[in-house]
């Protein structure tokens, strides 16, 4: 086997195993909650064999996201919806979330909780950010609370009438793809995605002037299990393919040394 065989056979194999990597982080947050899809894109390329031949090669894969909404699962009914942390975004941006040290991540998923410091959080420990840029900490004494579609907080206490509290935070930005996935489903910026454009649900004059906030809902994973299995199988060609030129390379070795003999 020439030793440009060796590189195309091991840099294929390694594409297929990462792809193989992808399809199943896929597959396995099907249930996840704002998960959004990993993309795998397969591009044809060939590889020169002994003798100057050439034979068909695997796929090359290159990896991206999938921001396309996901549906959304009510777990408060719509009259029972007070008190929820639960939040989905319908619409584009992300919920902006810090952690202790105050880096900055974006994430789809709302599935929030208030901490012994009365301060919401994600499922992490991550601050949600308010409009203002600060935490959003609800008052001890409060009776109730409610978010409303624009992402505005107002809080009750007894016998009293709701007062305004906070507005959640969104961000947008001008290339999403450009985000990178550090894991649990959250996201940060680069310079290929831009700088975040902050701004609230239903703001006019924004990329976020549609989006609304359902509170006592999450938004479900995005992951089309048939797309996946299209995947497998673009990865099964793509291994045969390898296999095929590795065998041919391998027969027409052993017939040039068969001759030298």
């Amino acid at each position: 086997m020439s030793l440009s065989t060796l590189r195309f056979t091991g840099s294929s194999l390694s594409n297929i195993q990462d792809g193989l990597s992808v399809v199943s982080d896929n597959i396995s947050n099907v249930s996840t909650h704002g998960f959004k899809e990993r993309l795998l894109n397969f591009e044809n390329i060939r590889s020169n064999a002994v003798g100057g031949s050439s034979e068909s090669g695997s796929y090359l894969v290159s990896t991206g996201t999938n921001f396309a909404q996901g549906g959304l699962e009510f777990t408060e009914s719509s009259a029972n919806n007070e008190n929820s942390t639960n939040m989905a975004i319908s619409g584009s941006g992300f919920f902006v979330l810090q952690n202790p040290a105050g880096d900055l991540y974006y994430s789809r998923t709302g599935n929030f909780n208030i901490d012994s410091q009365s301060n919401l959080v994600d499922a992490n420990g991550n601050y949600v950010m308010s409009s203002g840029g600060g935490r959003i900490t609800f008052p001890e004494n409060m009776s109730g609370f409610s978010v409303s579609p624009a992402g505005e907080i107002q809080v009750s206490y007894d016998n009293q009438d709701p007062v305004f509290l906070d507005q959640i935070q969104l961000a947008s930005f001008n290339n999403p793809e450009g985000l990178v996935n550090i894991g649990s489903n959250l996201f940060i910026e680069t310079g290929s995605s831009g700088l975040a454009n902050f701004s609230s649900a239903l703001q006019a004059g924004t990329a976020t002037s549609s989006t609304r906030i359902s509170a006592g809902a999450l938004e479900r994973s995005n992951v089309d299990l048939s797309n996946e299995l299209v995947d497998l199988m673009a990865l099964q060609r793509a291994y045969q393919a390898v296999s095929k030129a590795t065998t041919t390379n391998d027969d027409m070795l052993s017939t040039t040394i068969g001759l030298v003999r």
